[in-house]
């Protein structure tokens, strides 16, 4: 194994500093022992390397399992979605004449859901459901470790980790499914009799926050698709606060609304391939403005191509690759690069020809291997 690779030498040879710019390594580079071919894991100059080998392939995992989990949420959400707003109701519900909607979007979904459990028990199980699920994984993980170890610390989410795609991709599914919890709960209170004197008060800055923070981060990422969504969410949540305000504020509002359809539609227009399937959200909340509609979700059949294909996205065999800006890719078959294609992440050139790759692209040697094939 190369020390020099990873380690500053003295003239003797001996490992004295950690190079500053190590990069990832293929798991061809951990050796076994020359002698009894034995693991390198317990030998003190060696345990970074293989860790960093160990990390390395773990992301490989970590990647295949965000996407899979993400492809089935992103298929059952227009579909539940869809169910409520087909779903007949009893409109002879009672409202109470004052609803205050406010705080964190967690806080909003409880006070929304305890009064719906009280006027249409059960409408919002399946979504729900939905909402909480991956929350729900690792929570109970932890809850479990926690009682094994006999240990009474609290545990919450750290909202300082580093962003991902998976956690945006999550952000995203997430504020799709709180948008149109609220758009549901207004909707039946503008359609149900009697309703003229309640009061609907919507406090939703800490949703608008999360809004600007997705699109925020995807930007820095280049994210295209999610940082597209996250200016189609804000146009909503706008919309849906205009129609519960008095006119001054409405009026703001829709300038608002409009700024982040504008924003979306130069995204669409820019880069039409990697945000395939938004143009008729943007459309459905073009009509919320004018009036033409409350709130309609909208199930692009172009959108659901788009996540049907990313369940192939890291599939089959072949070779990994970063493109340009770091997204993981894969080239199928024998791996080599025969046509040149565009980064369904940023729009960046991918792909090649004549198995060679396109000036930019790397190698994601760090990712090729399966976990399993570790001899450690």
């Amino acid at each position: 194994m190369d020390m020099g690779r990873f380690y500053e030498l003295d003239d003797a040879g001996k490992p004295v500093a950690i190079k500053v710019a190590s990069k990832p390594f293929s798991i061809e580079d951990i050796k076994t022992c020359a002698h009894c071919r034995g693991s390198l894991r317990a030998i003190a100059r060696y345990g970074r390397l293989v860790r960093r080998a160990l990390l390395d392939e773990s992301t490989k995992k970590l990647i295949l399992a965000l996407n899979g989990d993400y492809v089935l949420l992103a298929q059952e959400v227009p579909d539940i979605i869809q169910q409520l707003q087909d779903t007949k109701v009893d409109w002879g519900l009672r409202w109470p004449t004052t609803i205050t909607i406010s705080g964190a979007r967690e806080d909003q979904c409880q006070t929304m859901t305890k009064l719906m459990k009280s006027l249409i028990p059960g409408r919002w199980n399946a979504i729900l459901a939905t909402r909480e699920r991956p929350f729900n994984r690792v929570h109970n993980m932890v809850e479990y470790a926690r009682r094994c170890k006999k240990t009474t610390s609290k545990f919450d989410f750290d909202n300082s980790v580093l962003q991902t795609k998976g956690i945006l991709q999550g952000t995203a599914l997430s504020l799709r499914l709180d948008v149109a919890l609220l758009a549901d709960f207004l909707s039946l209170k503008q359609r149900s009799p009697g309703t003229s004197q309640t009061r609907v008060i919507l406090e939703l800055d800490r949703t608008v926050e999360d809004c600007h923070e997705l699109i925020r981060t995807t930007t820095n990422g280049n994210r295209l698709l999610q940082q597209t969504e996250g200016y189609i969410f804000l146009a909503q949540v706008y919309a849906l606060e205009r129609s519960q305000s008095p006119p001054e504020v409405a009026e703001e509002l829709s300038q608002h609304c409009r700024a982040a359809l504008d924003q979306a539609q130069s995204l669409c227009d820019a880069r039409p391939a990697q945000t395939r399937g938004l143009a008729e959200e943007i459309d459905g909340v073009k009509k919320m403005l004018d009036g033409a509609t409350f709130y309609t979700a909208v199930t692009s059949e172009e959108r659901m191509a788009v996540i049907q294909a990313m369940a192939r996205e890291y599939r089959g065999t072949g070779h990994w690759y970063h493109c340009p800006n770091g997204h993981p890719f894969t080239i199928g078959e024998c791996g080599g690069a025969m046509q040149l294609a565009t980064c369904p992440e940023c729009g960046a050139p991918v792909g090649g020809q004549n198995h060679r790759t396109v000036e930019g692209v790397t190698r994601a040697t760090d990712l090729e291997r399966d976990f399993a094939q570790l001899r450690l």
